[in-house]
């Protein structure tokens, strides 16, 4: 029954993990709401949660150690429901506030992004772990669908009405206070002097590297979708809403089979997410039709919920289990790095050949290939230096 309780509260606090990729499908309403304000100013209001996260997801494993998980959680999920509130209330007074609110929701996302993870490495172990950390995947693209659809139907009314999806944080804090123990148990046998020498290793840092790359050419397509739907005349908030909405439908299903397809396809897992997503970013650049942003979108969820927890999975096991909560957060942190970086690096390359958004698309099917590649032989060195070591 604790063991129940406890899904219940991680699955819950999986659930809203997304939610603040609900902007991605009004950034085209605040950019002809805030008239002359700078396209890559506007693009921040999406990617500083990924900055804020990338802060908090680092702290919030050292924090972990000295002071009970579910406080953290708890501070984190109040950040957010603050951050979704001041937004709907005051968001339209200055593009300056919605970015201050993106910091509290970057909190929110940064603890508890690192904190799902690490309460199911401290609670669960091998197989159950990992089938559990596809479960959360699912959960997280599950809670997106729902919350992007729904920010999206509200936007149709007025871009600011997006934001009441941020009283969802409520009742989730309910939940996590009532069903998440304060003590911090380790899921195995932890020797104290083994605890006192873990330290990171090559395949945690590795795998950072990776989720880095991922973070950058994945998040071209939720960063440029609205404003891609808007400059052809596709539709509107709402269609956004509806193509992010299939993304995350993609992803729920992928996170729910994530066990399996990890049984089969074992350490080929991240490099076959990669290529997906690449394919994906591939047809949107060379059909360009909304059937193709739909196709596209579902490749990105599949990866999004694979590499996700593959990644996680991966730098958890690679390190003694008393650092697990440290291995977490430097993926994690890597990964809200990359989304930071991501439209940076994408305006710059769509200003160089004129304003072409559809080259951004084409510069993430490129990157995703070559990460996936870099994944496939980087993870082979590494596994044969251990077998060697």
């Amino acid at each position: 029954m604790e063991k129940r309780k406890i899904k219940v509260a991680i699955l819950s606090i999986s659930s809203l993990l997304m939610i603040s990729m609900t902007a991605s499908a009004i950034l085209a309403d605040i950019q002809a709401f805030f008239v002359g304000v700078d396209p890559s100013l506007i693009s921040m209001v999406l990617t500083i949660p990924s900055l804020m996260g990338l802060v908090f997801a680092f702290a919030s494993g050292p924090l972990s150690l000295r002071m009970p998980k579910k406080n953290l959680v708890v501070f984190g999920l109040v950040c957010g429901l603050i951050g979704g509130m001041v937004a709907l209330l005051f968001g339209s007074f200055s593009i300056y506030v919605l970015l201050g609110c993106s910091l509290l929701l970057g909190v929110a996302q940064g603890i508890n992004s690192t904190m799902s993870m690490a309460l199911i490495a401290d609670y669960f172990v091998a197989e159950e772990s990992g089938a559990l950390m596809g479960l959360q995947s699912a959960f997280v693209n599950g809670g997106s669908m729902v919350l992007l659809f729904t920010s999206g139907m509200l936007a149709g009314i007025q871009w600011q009405m997006s934001y009441l999806v941020y009283l969802v944080f409520i009742p989730v804090t309910v939940i996590v206070m009532r069903n998440l123990p304060k003590d911090q148990p380790l899921a195995h046998e932890v020797d104290k002097q083994t605890e006192k020498s873990a330290k990171l290793n090559a395949r945690v840092y590795f795998t950072a590297v990776i989720m880095f790359l991922f973070g950058v050419f994945l998040f071209v397509f939720q960063t440029n979708v609205a404003m891609y739907v808007a400059g052809k005349g596709f539709g509107d908030a709402s269609t956004s809403g509806l193509i992010n909405t299939s993304m995350s439908a993609a992803g729920m299903l992928t996170g729910v089979l994530f066990g399996r397809m990890q049984r089969v396809l074992k350490k080929l897992v991240i490099p076959v997410s990669l290529l997906v997503g690449a394919l994906g970013m591939l047809a949107i650049f060379v059909v360009g039709s909304l059937p193709s942003l739909f196709i596209g979108a579902m490749c990105c969820g599949f990866c999004l919920a694979t590499i996700n927890p593959a990644g996680t999975f991966l730098a958890a096991n690679a390190v003694h289990p008393s650092i697990s909560s440290l291995a977490i957060a430097v993926v994690t942190a890597a990964t809200s790095v990359g989304i930071f970086v991501s439209p940076i690096l994408s305006n710059a390359v769509a200003n160089a050949s004129g304003g072409n958004i559809e080259i951004k698309f084409l510069l993430a099917a490129l990157g995703l290939f070559s990460v996936a590649v870099l994944s496939w032989f980087g993870n082979m060195i590494l596994d044969k230096k251990q077998v060697g070591a």
